[in-house]
């Protein structure tokens, strides 16, 4: 199943768009744009995220998912390439999903898509935004690969997924119904990550804005960043 690269935007302040697609949409239009043109941004961890980045990395939980992707074959050479990641990579608790994963990197941004029971998950990190010169007031117009306005309506999900949401380390949410399922954007460890799910349509099984908030605030570190 295939589908466009998605773009997630966090609102802090000002309107910060995420990706690379978004880098070269703004490229490919600075020519004829009437309006402002974002300036490339780049995100830096805190004294505090970057603590809490190390300290993740020493959970043990991510401990035992790490060593069994160094002892697997199908996953060794994927742990030394996520460990290159520029971005505090972020991944499924489940070491059986990674197994089959595909993991890229590029310039302060990664990609790591694992399937579960049918749905596809995207997971996408990077430390490069754009931010817009306009006013804060201003809403930037959606890039021509976001989902229909239609879809893009705000999830309502129990407080409780929140707050376990929130105990995760996880800010700036965004938890949002596509035509192709939920896409749950958030900020950690001075990062910016969009988790998308692929399912046969929002509200699917395994697919509800709670449970694909539970999933994102389950994600491990699993390597990247500069550790």
């Amino acid at each position: 199943m295939k589908r466009p690269m998605l773009i997630a935007v966090l609102a802090t302040g000002t309107a910060l768009t995420l990706g690379m697609v978004a880098w070269t949409q703004v490229r490919n239009d600075a020519g004829t744009a009437t309006g402002p043109v974002p300036t490339a941004v780049l995100l830096t961890p805190t004294r505090e995220q970057a603590a809490a980045r190390d300290a993740a990395l020493k959970d043990p939980v991510t401990d035992r998912l790490r060593r069994g992707m160094t002892q697997d074959p199908r996953t060794r050479t994927m742990l030394a390439q996520i460990n290159a990641s520029t971005v505090p990579v972020l991944g499924p608790i489940d070491p059986a999903l990674m197994t089959t994963a595909f993991f890229v990197s590029g310039d302060r941004h990664y990609m790591l898509v694992v399937e579960r029971d049918g749905q596809v998950i995207e997971i996408y990190g990077t430390t490069r935004a754009f931010q817009s010169s306009a006013p804060a007031t201003t809403r930037p117009a959606p890039p021509a690969t976001s989902a229909p306005t239609s879809a893009r309506r705000r999830s309502v999900v129990p407080t409780a997924a929140l707050r376990q949401a929130q105990a995760a380390g996880m800010s700036d949410m965004q938890i949002e119904p596509t035509e192709y399922g939920t896409d749950v954007a958030f900020s950690r460890f001075g990062a910016a990550y969009n988790v998308s799910f692929i399912c046969e349509g929002p509200g699917s099984p395994g697919c509800t804005p709670a449970e694909a908030l539970a999933f994102a605030a389950e994600l491990r570190l699993i390597g990247g960043g500069g550790q």
